[in-house]
């Protein structure tokens, strides 16, 4: 059987450069606040053979991090946060700049694209274009409170099908701590049922209508419970749920935002 030769016509291009990966980035600087933020970007495109109009697999970061205080914190939470997936530093402890976790996911997931994607070619021709791969993150930090910023981390991956997918992930920030915060952290204990309730009462405003059943109807939670996402943003006056494509409703819905004001979650958070 002929050997399928694998080109290494590998167009790698690498930017470190102070800029936005996709939106305002924040390096604000003051007596209680020393976390800035830089970003890096890296780019590369790998064929599966020497034609280069042939199958291919196209990466692209845009990945911003903290510099100065609890910036390695800050740093290894979030490349452990699913920013990069698949996740292949959840296997080791070992901290590691966001910069290093980028060359690495590169070098990995190019070399998996080849080894995974060469042998199907391999068995079938015909269909060239089915192999064809991307995966793009753009980062940009946002502070929509004056206690934090917002980490958001915009994700397309494409491998074959129909579209590919999208997703958004989010992480908020203590100013002063470097902490990224959960739900847990600014809730009370048995927070969720409540909360769901308030998920289900703004959905009915933003779509009319009048219960979880008839959100149903309109494919919202159908099947699955209602949960607030892990994805949220702490602004001045509330707290925005975000739900990627694909996850609580069909494709067609796209991305959905729950907004709860303060006013609303005012029994759920600690009291400070």
């Amino acid at each position: 059987m002929r050997r399928l030769i694998i080109s290494l016509c590998f167009v790698f291009s690498v930017l470190s450069m102070i800029c936005s990966c996709g939106g305002a980035s924040s390096s604000n600087k003051s007596g209680t606040d020393s976390i800035m933020f830089d970003s890096i970007k890296m780019d590369s495109t790998v064929f599966l053979t020497e034609d280069t109009a042939g199958p291919r697999c196209h990466i692209s970061l845009c990945l911003t991090y903290a510099k100065g205080k609890n910036a390695e914190y800050i740093n290894d939470s979030i490349i452990r946060s699913g920013v990069l997936c698949p996740d292949y530093f959840s296997i080791t402890p070992q901290k590691i700049s966001v910069p290093e976790a980028a060359d690495s996911f590169m070098t990995r997931y190019l070399n998996d694209y080849k080894v995974d994607y060469g042998s199907l070619y391999k068995a079938d021709k015909t269909h060239g274009s089915s192999y064809n791969c991307e995966y793009i993150v753009k980062t940009y930090v946002s502070q929509e409170a004056e206690d934090y910023y917002t980490y958001i981390a915009n994700i397309y991956s494409y491998g074959g099908g129909a579209h590919g997918s999208s997703v958004i992930i989010t992480k908020n920030i203590d100013k002063k701590s470097g902490k990224i915060v959960s739900l847990k952290d600014l809730f009370v204990p048995g927070y969720e049922i409540e909360l769901n309730d308030l998920i289900v009462k703004n959905l009915c405003k933003t779509y009319n209508v009048k219960n979880l059943n008839e959100l149903n109807e309109k494919s919202i939670f159908m099947g699955i419970d209602v949960y607030p996402s892990d994805n949220f943003i702490i602004n001045d006056d509330g707290i925005t749920f975000i739900y990627s494509p694909d996850e609580i409703a069909y494709h067609a819905a796209g991305e959905i935002r729950v907004d709860i004001s303060n006013s609303e979650l005012e029994n759920l958070f600690k009291k400070k």
